[in-house]
């Protein structure tokens, strides 16, 4: 109940890219099934890893910024840790 209340307290364009933005990961999420079974099939298995890595870049980097800037903090402080105190 309290995040249907919440959805109906956001603006217009807070639910349009809510909606556009899993829409277009659907899209994406389907293009990279596409063309990995395409490169699999016509056996070019070194292009298919490397689009496999750069789709899960790609996808990590647009999709959940929050996780990336979050792993970028937590390496830094499991790097320097020593340092920081």
């Amino acid at each position: 109940m309290l995040t249907f209340l919440v959805w109906m307290a956001a603006s217009p364009g807070q639910k349009l890219q809510e909606y556009l933005g899993s829409e277009i990961g659907s899209l994406f999420f389907l293009a990279v099934i596409f063309i990995s079974l395409t490169m699999f099939w016509k056996r070019a298995f070194t292009a298919f890893i490397g689009f496999a890595l750069f789709a899960m870049l790609v996808s990590v980097f647009i999709f959940q910024p929050e996780l990336v800037s979050s792993l970028g903090a937590d390496g830094f402080k499991w790097l320097f840790e020593a340092y920081l105190k």
